[in-house]
């Protein structure tokens, strides 16, 4: 029995409108996302699919070889799902290979009429990023093997579930420990990202994992969880942006756009946000979830539901919050591409002051391109991350991080091939060109000497970058331009 004898739904490539919702494009043919560009070329900084596809990049060896990689994602995620009524069982070897055939079918698709997210030559593969791939995935068994591209395709509902009645369990303690300490408060909700995370597909080290009991009460695991979880967050974040942060949203009339990551750490987030509207009521907040589920986080429903939780209202969710705070065209991906925003999320992103995004999905994806203040929040788990911000990820460290208009943090993935770093515990990790600890390092330096030295570093780069990387390597070369300036007085002229 063949894929279409069980009910399967080929890809009907010759509809734009169903192309563009499988390749997870909100904007419904807008330009509204564009208009937040700092500059009309930007690409996002990383590798696409293509090149993932040809092996032109260095990952980890289980994922360097394409076709076997995206197989075990498909049916991974066929595996978590629940079967439609009447049809095979979405374990079916048979399914699995033909939603990755379909998926190869998108990814290879030419279009004859440029939509605004791509070029007229470009096959999706080429322009999608790495991290937008598994939401297509999604998008692409939601149509094969649930009848509908706009499907929810839940993957870890019991991840979800225990995660959140957990961290509802733990807020009391959170705000009893932190009471008005908001950049305390800050640290409880980076380090509320390690909640279960050890179901994730990188987690955290042994030393720093809040590992979540099924056969416990949720109760009885916040008790238990409760010390390691205050020793994690009652450390010292590795970058601290606290006080640029609260200047920019505790004072005056002030719109933040607040991007959610995890489902659990979003309620200790929700109580973050309710505080900060506390101490300043002219704040205004707009709450982005993504609008369908997406992998572990946080999407329009769950949120509502604890906005609407009676124990999280008795601390002042839902005073300050309100329902109609929330973003319901959020992403329909795990991280968010500015060409692809809703009308309606770009609109709010327009009016904002500035951004803050949790977890490093979207941050990935908007440095470097938003022109607007951006703030990343998140706990370093994954050795992916370690190559971004060259930093040893098993004590998983926190940072809440500034990046001004058009400002990267980190750049250069392909660096990744000529450089690398060994941790501690012997741990070879590759870095790339320049990372988040490079870029702070040049902003806060006051001596010369490394300041030229960093100079020639990043003049030495002008060759080897890609050409989507120039305009990061253009920006970091500027940046030393300036502090050399600050520090001497004067700089060599930028070429």
């Amino acid at each position: 029995m063949n894929a279409l004898q069980v009910g399967l739904c080929p890809l009907d490539l010759t509809d734009e409108r169903h192309v563009r919702r499988l390749l997870c494009d909100d904007s419904r043919g807008s330009a509204a996302g564009s208009r937040l560009l700092t500059r009309p070329d930007f690409v996002p900084d990383g590798f696409t699919v293509a090149e993932r596809m040809t092996g032109q990049v260095l990952l980890h060896p289980s994922e360097r070889a394409f076709d076997p990689w995206l197989s075990r994602l498909i049916a991974d995620k066929l595996a978590r799902i629940a079967a439609p009524a009447g049809r095979s069982a979405v374990t079916d070897p048979a399914v699995a290979a033909f939603c990755r055939d379909q998926t190869l079918r998108l990814l290879d698709h030419t279009w004859e009429e440029s939509p605004a997210t791509q070029s007229a030559s470009d096959s999706p593969a080429n322009s999608l990023s790495n991290q937008e791939l598994p939401s297509v995935v999604d998008r692409v068994i939601a149509h094969c093997v649930l009848g509908d591209v706009r499907a929810p395709v839940a993957t870890h509902l019991r991840y979800a579930d225990r995660g959140v009645s957990v961290a509802v369990a733990l807020a009391p303690l959170v705000l009893e420990r932190c009471g008005t300490d908001l950049s305390r408060l800050l640290r409880y909700s980076l380090a509320a990202g390690l909640l279960g995370a050890e179901q994730k597909a990188r987690a955290p080290g042994p030393g720093a994992r809040l590992p979540i009991d099924a056969s416990a009460t949720p109760v009885a695991t916040a008790r238990k969880l409760w010390p390691r979880y205050r020793a994690l967050a009652e450390r010292p974040l590795q970058v601290d942006h606290w006080a640029e942060f609260a200047s920019e949203v505790l004072d005056g009339p002030r719109r933040l756009v607040w991007f959610f990551d995890d489902c659990a750490e979003t309620v200790i987030d929700l109580l973050l946000l309710t505080r900060l509207k506390e101490a300043n009521p002219q704040l205004e907040i707009t709450m982005v979830p993504k609008s369908l589920p997406c992998y572990t986080d946080a999407d329009t429903g769950l949120l509502l539901r604890l906005l609407a939780t009676p124990s999280l209202q008795a601390l002042g969710v839902g005073g300050a919050l309100q329902a109609s705070d929330v973003c319901r065209f959020g992403p329909t991906m795990a991280t968010a591409n500015l060409r692809k925003l809703s009308p309606e999320l770009a609109g709010q992103l327009d009016a904002a002051d500035c951004v803050f995004v949790k977890g490093t999905n979207i941050h990935e994806m908007f440095q470097g391109g938003i022109d607007r203040p951006m703030y990343t929040g998140f706990v370093l788990v994954s050795e992916f991350n370690e190559s971004a911000m060259g930093v040893d990820a098993s004590s998983a460290p926190l940072f809440l991080v500034h990046s001004g208009p058009g400002e990267y943090a980190h750049w250069g993935f392909e660096g990744r091939e000529s450089r690398t770093v060994r941790y501690s515990d012997q741990r070879l990790v590759r870095l790339c060109w320049s990372t988040l600890t490079d870029h702070q390092l040049r902003k806060n330096c006051d001596d010369p000497a490394v300041l030229r030295e960093e100079l020639r570093r990043l003049d030495s780069l002008t060759e080897r970058v890609l050409p989507r990387t120039r305009p990061a390597l253009d920006g970091e070369k500027a940046l030393v331009h300036r502090a050399l300036r600050r520090v001497t007085g004067s700089a060599p002229r930028i070429p």
